[in-house]
């Protein structure tokens, strides 16, 4: 079993380096060897000399010229090719000497380079799931290292994020189950300790129950379609938006005629998009539902939809009481109702429309809210009729469900 630091990166790195440096010397020394080698053959000594002699003697010595050259040519043979040896012994003895000392440089560049790696990895096992505060703010060049850095604390801020909603979530969970489990509790032990208990109270605290259980039922289905955060169910329909807006304003037409509301459709020529037809229908409940619920009696409700600028919208508007400006970025917030009268209503979860804004941030879109306080109020759900959308949605235009120049509204039928 080979240690832990043989089989790290940084060994690794070394041995590449070593080997880089290592080779690049051997081919230096190598080429050094060869051009020294062929240096000293071409340009001999003995050549010199032999003609320098040959022209001061001249021919009368010619034998012990002769004689002379060839003693002297052996010399510089036999010294060349110990020279030649030499060299070759003092490259060999330097780079079996240079391999120790190029693992050690490698070694050490390789930390160098590592160490930023190193901090990463450190904070990341200094990190909880319940402590994602830690960051990495790698300082230096921007290089790789410095971007990876970079990323994985913009994921940390993300993950930060989401476990704060996460907790926000089991919190506010937690607190909208408790109240109707603790007045089921209470109104059972009260009954159950009161020997004289008639059948009355027993009928009037089984309706107390029977509320409680409703708003338990409503929450979960809307605790459940809220957990999917924008996760579509994969199903894409065939949505005719006019047809949905006349369904889903006749399911309504019940309650709305309890409180002597009216419902009437409106806009241009409505739309066909590919949808999740059920999730669109969802958010146009509950935004029905809490017109019908927060709209004064004998008023009006109009529900429409149509296009522009390649998005298609749908929405509800309503004579109610209104929404004040600063409370208008809080309403697509979840468990939040308000303060008016009927946002308080015990059986009602939080949770409808923060379920619209997630329904269109799903299918790309966004929601948006046009109020006046005591005039009454209008929510929008921008889709993009085609992907990828066209650029952002017209939510700054005026409201589509607005009244025309001539002061009339848009009608498309009742």
């Amino acid at each position: 079993m080979m240690p832990g630091w043989v089989r790290s990166v940084r060994f690794r790195l070394a041995i590449v380096y070593s080997a880089i440096v290592f080779g690049l010397a051997a081919l230096l020394v190598a080429g050094v060897y060869m051009g020294f080698s062929r240096l000293i053959e071409d340009q001999r000594v003995s050549r010199d000399v032999i003609i320098s002699e040959f022209h001061r003697l001249g021919p009368i010595l010619a034998i012990e010229q002769r004689a002379f050259t060839q003693t002297f040519d052996t010399v510089e043979t036999i010294v060349s090719q110990r020279a030649l040896d030499k060299l070759r012994d003092v490259s060999i003895v330097g780079l079996i000497g240079l391999f120790p000392v190029s693992v050690l440089i490698g070694w050490l560049v390789a930390g160098r380079v590592l160490q930023p790696i190193g901090r990463i990895t450190a904070v990341a096992r200094e990190i909880q799931a319940t402590d994602l505060s830690r960051r990495i703010q790698l300082r230096g060049p921007d290089d790789e290292l410095k971007r990876l850095a970079d990323t994985f604390d913009e994921m940390l801020t993300r993950l930060e994020a989401n476990a704060e909603q996460q907790r926000a979530f089991v919190h506010d969970t937690s607190h909208e189950l408790r109240n109707p489990l603790a007045v089921m509790a209470a109104n059972l032990d009260v009954v159950m300790a009161d020997e004289s208990a008639s059948l009355e109270d027993y009928r009037e605290m089984s309706g107390v129950v029977r509320r409680s259980i409703d708003r338990i039922t409503t929450t979960v289905e809307d605790l459940l379609t809220y957990a999917r955060r924008g996760v579509r169910s994969g199903r894409t329909d065939v949505v005719e938006l006019g047809k949905l807006v006349d369904d889903v304003a006749g399911e309504f037409a019940g309650p709305a005629g309890e409180r002597q509301i009216s419902i009437t459709t409106s806009g241009a020529e409505m739309p066909v998009i590919q949808a999740d037809e059920g999730a669109l229908r969802r958010a146009l409940q509950n935004l029905v539902g809490n017109a019908v619920r927060l709209a004064p009696m004998a008023s009006t409700i109009r529900i429409g939809a149509g296009a522009r600028d390649g998005w298609v919208w749908m929405g509800v508007c309503d004579e109610g009481p209104g929404i004040p400006e600063d409370h208008q970025p809080l309403v697509w917030q979840r468990y939040w109702r308000g303060d008016g009268p009927g946002r308080r209503d015990p059986t009602r979860s939080g949770l409808g429309l923060a379920i619209v804004r997630q329904v269109a941030e799903s299918h790309g879109g966004a929601v948006q809210l046009h109020s006046s306080v005591g005039e009454g109020s209008t929510f929008l759900v921008w889709i993009p009729q085609d992907r990828p959308p066209p650029g952002p949605p017209p939510i700054e235009t005026p409201d589509p469900m607005g009244p025309r120049a001539d002061g009339r509204w848009p009608d498309h039928g009742s």
